[in-house]
């Protein structure tokens, strides 16, 4: 197979692995009579070890990289099946989870730019396509795991499944060699605060399995099934509803968004949520496609330093959040409002400050949707003609 073929290959089955139980570990700890505070505390310590991970995992050999990462991957649900309550083990925990899940996104989207020639619309499609088609039957096995093998036996699946996946990517050729330097990586003022908002809807994705967990249903199948419907109703927006139409009703859309996840927040029904999940699933996946756009068209060549930049600036906006939030002492629902006003604004901000809707070169009309490099290719084309 070629090398965008065997990535599309280890994209799904990793992310079939890792979302068989991750949406829950939350949820486990908080089964384990750890106390919301103490969850908070253990984010913060993976959010920290993030920072750190990503950076020393883009520069050694990702192979290397990806055989640690998805062993120790399936040694930390192990040790959660298993630990007793302490706040050491929970340290440990945290240490071992951060160490085998951010170094995975890292090289995962290094291997995403460096398998396909150009990343385009279609590969970035494909790419969230497989995400969301696995997460799907990763939630509907993990949620049948839990319930009739229990964590013990669905933690050595997940184990056993960590090594399968790296087979496709352990026959890539190895990425060349970068000198890492971020002085003159020129990454636009309004992309940096662009990475930042978005990491208040990454903070309210990973808590709200949690909020929902105690204040609607208390059952790990109700979690899953609500993730199910979030992940199906993405998939059909990113397979139907056209980016012209997000462009040409983003307010609305803004709007709504705030509505339904304010909904959420007020919703006791469980049965009511799950159409809730629906419409979340639509309003606020409608534009991750752009946001996996900017990630994957860098303004440099030197990849390398450009990821972990990118990393540095998500991880560090997570832990300082964290960390204002336990130093607060905020509570669980107070933290998902103000993360909500976060995820509005940054649609705002991303429609307005950082997306054209529309331009024209010599007469053929783009969008900032199609990738940075889109207005160099209306170019080169309008050039080929003369």
């Amino acid at each position: 197979m070629t090398n965008s073929k065997n990535y599309n290959l280890f994209l799904f089955l990793s992310t079939l692995t890792r979302s068989l139980v991750e949406v829950f570990s939350v949820i486990i700890l908080y089964n384990k009579g750890y106390k919301i505070s103490d969850i908070f505390l253990f984010l913060l310590i993976m959010y920290f070890v993030g920072i750190i991970v990503n950076t020393i995992s883009l520069i050694i050999n990702y192979k290397f990289i990806l055989i640690v990462s998805n062993i120790t991957y399936g040694l930390s649900y192990l040790f959660l099946s298993f630990m007793p309550k302490t706040t050491i083990n929970l340290i440990i925990l945290a240490i071992i989870l951060s160490l085998s899940s951010y170094s995975y996104h890292a090289i995962r989207h290094k291997l995403a730019l460096y398998t396909q020639d150009k990343p385009t619309n279609k590969n970035i499609t494909l790419f969230l396509v497989l995400i969301y088609i696995a997460t799907i039957i990763s939630n509907i096995l993990g949620v049948l795991f839990i319930k009739k093998l229990n964590i013990y036996l669905t933690s050595i699946i997940i184990f056993i499944s960590s090594i399968i996946c790296l087979f496709p990517v352990l026959t890539l050729k190895n990425s060349p060699k970068e000198k890492v330097s971020l002085k003159d990586l020129n990454i636009p003022k309004r992309k940096i605060i662009f990475n930042i908002l978005e990491q208040s809807k990454v903070l309210f994705l990973e808590l709200q399995p949690l909020y929902i967990y105690i204040n609607v249903k208390s059952a790990f199948s109700y979690i899953g099934i609500f993730n199910i419907i979030i992940n199906a109703s993405s998939l059909i927006i990113m397979l139907f509803i056209s980016k012209k139409i997000a462009l040409k009703h983003f307010k609305l859309v803004t709007i709504f968004l705030g509505i339904i996840l304010i909904l959420k927040l007020n919703i006791t029904n469980s049965k009511t949520l799950l159409l809730i999940a629906f419409l979340e699933g639509i309003a606020v996946k409608l534009y991750e496609k752009y946001s996996i756009t900017k990630l994957y068209t860098p303004n440099t060549k030197n990849i390398t330093s450009y990821l972990i930049a990118e990393e540095i600036i998500f991880f560090t906006t997570k832990t300082i959040l964290m960390l204002v939030f336990i130093i607060l002492s905020f509570s669980l629902t107070k933290i998902l409002y103000i993360l909500i006003l976060g995820i509005v604004y940054l649609r705002w901000y991303g429609m307005v400050k950082v997306i054209k809707e529309k331009f024209v070169v010599i007469g053929k009309e783009g969008s900032t949707l199609d990738g940075e490099g889109f207005i160099q290719k209306l170019w080169d084309d309008a050039n080929s003609h003369f």
